[in-house]
């Protein structure tokens, strides 16, 4: 189990990318237990483009690893449960991450303040892209 403080140091430390905020908001918005299968988080925050989710996990995972306060080279994981079911790839958030996210108001207003479909487009002003100056 991650600490949830050295979560929230993830989401602080810098700008937000939209592509990553877009999964957090994604997967924070469902049920606290609800597995997202990745064809469904590909729809939903890349449009169906397959090629740039991984994009989107794996400069998460970058970023998770190069925050001070995380130990290791947890990557996604940190945040992120992962598990096979039916054959293909399903994403949850984890509980400590949940609390991370609600510990970061300008997160949580952006997340409110923006439809996914907003979130999508390039032109949208995203508030958490300057998280760094609420820390």
């Amino acid at each position: 189990m991650m600490n949830p403080h050295a979560l929230e140091q993830v989401l602080r430390r810098k700008s937000i990318p939209r592509g990553q905020i877009t999964l957090l908001k994604e997967l924070y918005e469902r049920e606290k237990d609800e597995w997202v299968s990745s064809s469904e988080l590909i729809d939903r925050i890349r449009w169906g483009n397959e090629e740039r989710f991984p994009g989107v996990l794996g400069a998460f995972a970058n970023r998770i690893n190069a925050t001070a306060e995380i130990t290791g080279n947890p990557g996604s994981s940190a945040f992120f449960e992962r598990e096979k079911i039916d054959g293909q790839t399903h994403y949850r958030l984890r509980s400590e991450a949940r609390e991370a996210i609600e510990e970061v108001q300008v997160l949580l207003d952006t997340f409110d303040q923006h439809s996914m479909s907003e979130l999508l487009e390039p032109e949208t002003e995203i508030e958490a892209e300057r998280l760094e100056s609420e820390a």
